[in-house]
This record gives C-alpha cells, structure tokens and sequence, in this order.
C-alpha cells in the first residue's frame, strides 16, 4: 500500500484497520470501502483512481505493473498490454 492510504488506515478504529490490511488487491479494497460505508479523502481517492494504492498489484496477462484502478468501473487495467481486470 502506500503512505497516503496507510496514513488514511491508521485513522480507522483497530477493527477496520485490520479488515482494510486483508485487502490484496484494488477489487477487494472498493469492495471493503463500500462495504463499511467509508468516504476516503480527496489525497487518498487520488492514489486509488491513478493506480498507485496497491504497489503489488501486477497485470494477470503481461505481468506489467504499469496498471490503473477505475473507482467508477471497478476494475485495474494495465497500461502497457490494455488488458482490463
């Protein structure tokens, strides 16, 4: 994860600070957002919705890590093959 987003999870109660450190990807982290009705802060959507909260997160087609979330979508897509998840 990154700074941003971590600085955001240590705003949480111990509970969802847990729940929010399960997440292994972006699909699980929107879905842990609405699921526990949270607003994230304009810094941290910034990071969601440019691809950058997930450091780890690679493409399942190429492997790039070149990739990008789309909060309205829902989904990753890799910037250097196009493949959308």
């Amino acid at each position: 994860m990154n700074k941003r987003f971590d600085e955001y999870i240590n705003t949480l109660s111990p509970e969802l600070q847990e729940k929010a450190k399960k997440c292994r990807n972006m699909q699980e982290l929107n879905e842990f957002v609405a699921d526990n009705d949270l607003e994230l802060p304009e810094e941290v959507l910034d990071t969601v919705s440019g691809g950058m909260l997930c450091d780890s997160e690679k493409c399942p087609k190429c492997g790039s890590t070149d990739v990008s979330f789309s909060v309205e979508k829902g989904k990753s897509k890799c910037k250097r093959c196009g493949y959308e998840w």
